[in-house]
C-alpha cells in the first residue's frame, strides 16, 4: 500500500551560516550549531550552500515521502509500520539467513543515505546490508554491515551514508539476525535523495573548490569527456563537456558522473549510455591536451610518462551479465599510423572481475595494440583488489611501453610499428558493454595525484 506521509517539522533541520560539509563519501544530514546561527527549514529538506570565487552551488537533500514497502516475511508486525512515522510500531521477521524489507520509490531517484531505527537497537547490534537498483533482479550492495552490525547504542534513527549518490528505484535492507538472537526488526526507515538547484553542481567540501582544482587539471592540460543530464535516456554524451554543453570547466561538478570529496576526484559511468562516434563503450574520462591543443607525441622520441593514484570502487555489469571490466588509464594512438597500421589503444590498464563487484579481488588486465596485436592477447595479473589505493605509472620511451605499480615493473613491450600521434587518457572507460541497455549498473573510479611529463 502506498503511503504519502505527513511529517511533523523537527526542530533540528537547520540552515547553516557556514557551508555544511557534504561529500559523496560522507553525507552528513545534520550538524550541531548554536541556536544563534539557525533558522528553521522545511521539514523534509536540507539546503546546503557554498560560495567559491563568487559562484554559489546548492544541493538539496530530501526525505522521500512517497513510496511503497514489502517484505519476505513478518510475524504480524508488517513492513508498512516502518514508514508510518510511529515509534510504537515496527516490522519484525525471524531468521538469520537473509530476511529482507524492500522499498519501492516509484521511479529512479538519486539516493544519498538512509536512516534506520532498529528495534531494541540500544541493547543489540543488527547485522544487515543495504542494496539498491533499478530492477529487483539486479541489486547492488552499497552498505555492508553483515559482519560489523549496527552501533548497538541507540533505538533512534542511525544514518547510513552511501559511498556516492546512487540512482535507484528500489532499496532493500537485507537482515541477518542480531547479536542476541535471529530476529530482524525495524521501527522506522527514512530514505534521502539528492537534487541540485543549479544545473547539476554539488556543493564542494569546505576549504576546497571543484574536482578540476582538486585534481590539479586545467582546460590547457586535460579535456573532460562526460555526460549531462540524469543517467538514462536523458543523458547526453559530450566529447568535451565544457565547450559543447555550456558547463564551466573550473566549476564542473556532477554527482552522477564527475565529483570530489575534497581529496579524490570520482569518475562514475553507467553502462547503456551514449559514447563517442569511434567507440561502443561509454566513458567519463580525461583526454590529454598540451597548451590547450590535443596532445600528439611520438613514443620513439623522448620519454613520455603519466603517473596517477587510483582506486576502483565498483565494476559495471558486462555484456555477458556475469563479468565486469573498466579501464582507468591508457595511451591512445592514431586510428591508423603512418604505416597504415590500425593502432588505436596502444595500452589499456583495466580491472577485470565480476558484474557489479564492489569489494574483493580483481585482476589487473593489460590490453590494447601491444598485447592484442603484438602478443596475441591481453595479459592479466593477480594480487589486486577493489577499494585499494595504487599508484601506477605508464612510460613510453624508445618505442617501448612500460607499466609500473609503484616502483615495481608490471609489464613492458616494444612496439613493432610506427609510434607517432599518441596521448594519455585516464578516468573511467567501461569495457565489454557494447549494445547493453541502461539498467543503473555503473563503474566507479577515484583518482588523485595525476601528473604527466614529456622529456
Amino acid at each position: 500500500m502506498k503511503k504519502n506521509l505527513i511529517l511533523k517539522k523537527p526542530a533540528n533541520f537547520l540552515k547553516f551560516k557556514n557551508a555544511l560539509l557534504l561529500t559523496p563519501l560522507s553525507f552528513a544530514l545534520f550538524c550541531s550549531c548554536s541556536s544563534d546561527d539557525a533558522t528553521q527549514l522545511d521539514a523534509n529538506s536540507v539546503i546546503t550552500e557554498n560560495v567559491t570565487s563568487g559562484l554559489t552551488a546548492k544541493t538539496t537533500i530530501s526525505k522521500i515521502t512517497s513510496l511503497t514497502v514489502s517484505a519476505n516475511g513478518d510475524d504480524g508486525n508488517v513492513a508498512a509500520n516502518t514508514i508510518d512515522g510511529k515509534s510504537s510500531t515496527r516490522w519484525s521477521s525471524n531468521g538469520a539467513s537473509g530476511k529482507y524489507i524492500t522499498y519501492d520509490l516509484g521511479s529512479s531517484k538519486t539516493i544519498s543515505s538512509l536512516k534506520i531505527a532498529w528495534y531494541n537497537g540500544n541493547e543489540r547490534k543488527t547485522y544487515f546490508q543495504i542494496r539498491v537498483g533499478n530492477s529487483l533482479s539486479d541489486l547492488t550492495t552499497v552498505y555492508d554491515a553483515k559482519t560489523s552490525g549496527s552501533s548497538g547504542s541507540t533505538s533512534s534513527l542511525e544514518t547510513y551514508s552511501l559511498t556516492a549518490p546512487t540512482s535507484a528505484r528500489y532499496v532493500r535492507i537485507s537482515c541477518f539476525g542480531n547479536s542476541v538472537n535471529n530476529w530482524n526488526s525495524i521501527i522506522d526507515t527514512e530514505i534521502y535523495s539528492q537534487s541540485d538547484s543549479d544545473s547539476g553542481t554539488v556543493t564542494p567540501p569546505i576549504g576546497t573548490t571543484y574536482p578540476t582544482s582538486i585534481l590539479g587539471i586545467t582546460a590547457n592540460t586535460w579535456k573532460i569527456n562526460s555526460f549531462k543530464g540524469t543517467p538514462g535516456s536523458s543523458a547526453v554524451y559530450y566529447d568535451d563537456i565544457t565547450t559543447a554543453s555550456g558547463v564551466s570547466y573550473n566549476t564542473y561538478n556532477d554527482p552522477n558522473y564527475f565529483y570530489t570529496d575534497g581529496s579524490w576526484t570520482y569518475f562514475k559511468c553507467y553502462r547503456g549510455l551514449g559514447t563517442s562516434s569511434n567507440s561502443s563503450n561509454p566513458r567519463v574520462e580525461l583526454r590529454e591536451l598540451i597548451s590547450g591543443n590535443e596532445a600528439s607525441w611520438d613514443g620513439s622520441t623522448g620519454t613520455h610518462t603519466m603517473t596517477w593514484t587510483v582506486k576502483v570502487d565498483k565494476l559495471p555489469k558486462g555484456e555477458n551479465g556475469t563479468s565486469g571490466t573498466l579501464c582507468f588509464g591508457q595511451i591512445h594512438g592514431p586510428e591508423k599510423n603512418k604505416s597504415g597500421v590500425a593502432v588505436d589503444d596502444i595500452i589499456r590498464v583495466q580491472f577485470d572481475g565480476a558484474a557489479n563487484q564492489s569489494t574483493g579481488a580483481v585482476k589487473l588486465k593489460v590490453s590494447g595494440y601491444i598485447t592484442e596485436k603484438v602478443l596475441g592477447g591481453s595479459k592479466s595479473f593477480t594480487g589486486y583488489s577493489l577499494g585499494t589505493t595504487y599508484t601506477f605509472t605508464i612510460k613510453y620511451t624508445g618505442s617501448t611501453v612500460y607499466l609500473y605499480n609503484g616502483s615495481s615493473l608490471v609489464f613492458s613491450q616494444k612496439m613493432n610499428t610506427s609510434t607517432e600521434a599518441n596521448y594519455f587518457k585516464t578516468g573511467n572507460y567501461l569495457q565489454s558493454v557494447k549494445g547493453t541497455s541502461y539498467d543503473g549498473s555503473y563503474g566507479l573510479v577515484a583518482i588523485k595525484n595525476l601528473s604527466v611529463s614529456h622529456n
